[in-house]
């Protein structure tokens, strides 16, 4: 696995991401430390996680369509210098009676966030081959693990020695750092699915948009594969975020965790993510994504269930130093399905009618959490979230079934090739 990041075309993704990734984390611990502090207000806190989860759903798709339209490696620079240009606006949320800029720029710096993600999932195939594509995942997931390693503990530090100001540069300075990195990316000629006459008129641009809109949704109607995977990634989507709002209250409140042992699962589920990479690494080149993704996520499901109907802390360390490794094997598998299901002119498109739809399960499970979360508590609520993972998971085992084709041929939704090594 960790070969790829010696392949030219691959490490300054992989880097750029990571870098990206671990400023957004000390980000995102920082500024809900501070929503918080000001406000003492859950809905305050509320507010900011549906600003996540808004721009998804509003633009996502259309986002999708720009990101088939322009030069994916150029859409990564740019859309990280202007990311980091946005971040420097929340310097003035920390004025008194200022504090909606933090929504106002969240909103904002997010929408720019929906080209760039995936304009570099779509880019991958291209820089590593369809034969190391599965590898070139999991080590992607491997990256954001390390992210999500750092990044909260820099956003705690920061915030404890220079305030949530000190933390606004340094994510602004990732973002650059990020851009830099993305500069070294071989440059990838752009596959045209239109045609490549450009609109004299404004009319004619937005028609011309619509279109391609269009053409993306007959890709995804007309793909089984790419059909049964918005469904899974729904139903697990839903789920995962429904996790986001009760369990911290499950841990403090039902298990009575302090600060410390809390801090001390989010270290052992890392460990747990670092170790599924490597296993994914592994796995994707022997056994068939569909098998992987639906026994992944069921297995993901039944964990859930176990670690959120008891009350043992001893028991939840236990299962979260397994739940990591399933989580990344299952996440892996979807992402080199998904790139491998959808031709390269419409792999923007794709992941952003995924990503709009992610974004419209976050945002009905925050405002379900937020309504109702109260009166049934977070063992419930959990316990819900772990069924619709397993609901996802047979899903994923009906929907994902390899074609009526021949037996040998895995490709469309079996191995990412036959070249094994790792």
């Amino acid at each position: 696995m960790f070969r790829l990041l010696s392949v030219p075309a691959f490490f300054p993704l992989w880097l750029g991401q990571v870098i990206s990734q671990i400023g957004d984390r000390a980000l995102g611990l920082a500024l809900g430390f501070f929503v918080f502090k000001e406000t003492g207000s859950v809905t305050a806190t509320a507010l900011l996680a549906l600003s996540v989860y808004l721009p998804g759903l509003l633009f996502g798709s259309f986002a999708g369509v720009l990101t088939d339209r322009w030069d994916r490696r150029r859409v990564l620079i740019i859309s990280q210098i202007l990311q980091g240009a946005v971040m420097l606006l929340l310097l003035l949320a920390t004025q008194p009676g200022w504090l909606w800029v933090a929504y106002a720029v969240t909103f904002a710096e997010l929408t720019l966030s929906l080209v760039a993600m995936p304009a570099g999932a779509a880019l991958l195939p291209s820089l590593v081959g369809e034969e190391r594509l599965g590898r070139a995942n999991a080590t992607l997931s491997v990256g954001t693990t390390v992210a999500r390693l750092l990044g909260p503990p820099l956003g705690g530090v920061l915030v404890a020695s220079a305030g949530v100001r000190g933390v606004v540069i340094f994510d602004t300075l990732t973002f650059l750092g990020a851009a830099l990195c993305f500069m070294r990316l071989p440059r990838v000629p752009v596959t045209q699915s239109v045609s490549d006459t450009a609109p004299d008129t404004l009319i004619g641009s937005w028609r011309a948009l619509a279109t391609e809109w269009r053409a993306g949704l007959h890709v995804i109607r007309h793909n089984r594969v790419i059909l049964g995977l918005l469904v899974v990634l729904g139903l697990t989507s839903l789920g995962g975020t429904l996790i986001d709002s009760a369990y911290m209250p499950f841990v403090q409140g039902v298990l009575h965790a302090d600060a410390a042992q809390v801090g001390l699962l989010s270290t052992v589920m890392g460990a747990s993510t670092l170790l599924g990479g490597v296993i994914a690494s592994w796995a994707v080149g022997r056994l068939p994504l569909a098998r992987l993704a639906a026994g992944g996520t069921l297995l993901v499901g039944a964990l859930m269930l176990l670690m959120y109907t008891q009350t043992s802390l001893t028991v939840m360390f236990a299962v979260t130093a397994v739940l990591g490794v399933p989580m990344v094997v299952s996440n892996v598998a979807t992402s080199t399905l998904v790139q491998l299901a959808t031709p390269d002119a419409y792999r923007g498109r794709v992941y952003g009618a995924l990503g709009t739809t992610t974004a419209l399960a976050g945002v009905i499970a925050t405002g379900g959490a937020a309504l109702i979360g109260a009166q049934i508590g977070p063992v419930r609520l959990l316990t819900v979230a772990g069924g619709l993972t397993l609901l996802g998971a047979v899903a994923a085992t009906v929907l994902l079934r390899p074609p009526s084709a021949p037996v040998g041929d895995r490709h469309a939704v079996g191995t990412p090739g036959e070249d094994a090594t790792t």
